[in-house]
């Protein structure tokens, strides 16, 4: 008898534990919107959060912080940064309540990346079969950033890397031939950019 009287107990202190969790009131909700939508924008991008969404069945939301992603932090309901460099930043808002109870919610906003501008020379615009031109593309330049890959595309079906090369065409292709040269450059990031111009090849493929 008595063992089922502590069996009894034990039941009905585990219930009442299961019944305490289910009443529990739950945290508050820490959420914010971004401005602009799109959470990106090129250097300096300055967005601005805004937190009055938030929420807590507790009682009112007494604090509102802020951690930007990039060292900076903040505080308030609504609250604007500026984000100096490019990069993916998560930006965390951590709300508490009347009673100190605290929500979190965190999103990530990106600085975005700009591409670099591809700009090239060339030492002659006409050129005679078999001989070389040289292709200077040192005026290309990237403004947040260094241009990593040079790459070129002559126009007769063969490429090149670098930022200074030099080329020669075999053939005329027939008379009248402007090939076009394609300069692609690409930094750091990935960003591409690409910039083309035409050559004048002159000369005679059955001179002899």
């Amino acid at each position: 008898m008595k063992l089922r009287s502590t069996i009894v107990v034990l039941l009905m202190a585990v219930i009442a534990v299961g019944l305490s969790g289910c009443f529990q009131t739950p945290g508050p909700l820490a959420k914010f919107t971004v401005t602009p939508e799109i959470r990106a924008g090129y250097p300096p991008f300055e967005p601005s959060f805004d937190a009055s969404t938030s929420s807590s069945p507790n009682g009112a939301i007494v604090s509102y912080e802020w951690d930007f992603g990039d060292g900076k932090t903040g505080t308030g309901v609504v609250v604007t940064h500026t984000y100096e460099e490019k990069g993916f930043y998560e930006v965390t808002l951590v709300v508490t309540d009347s009673t100190g109870e605290t929500g979190v919610r965190t999103r990530v906003v990106e600085a975005l990346n700009r591409v670099p501008i591809a700009s090239f020379e060339v030492n002659i615009y006409w050129v005679a079969i078999g001989n070389p031109i040289e292709f200077d593309a040192s005026a290309s330049y990237d403004t947040d950033g260094e241009i990593v890959q040079y790459l070129w595309s002559f126009g007769d079906g063969t490429t090149g890397e670098g930022m200074v090369v030099e080329h020669s065409y075999a053939s005329q292709n027939g008379g009248s031939w402007q090939p076009q040269v394609t300069l692609t450059v690409v930094d750091e990031d990935g960003g591409i950019g690409t910039t083309s111009r035409r050559i004048n090849v002159v000369g005679c493929d059955s001179c002899g």
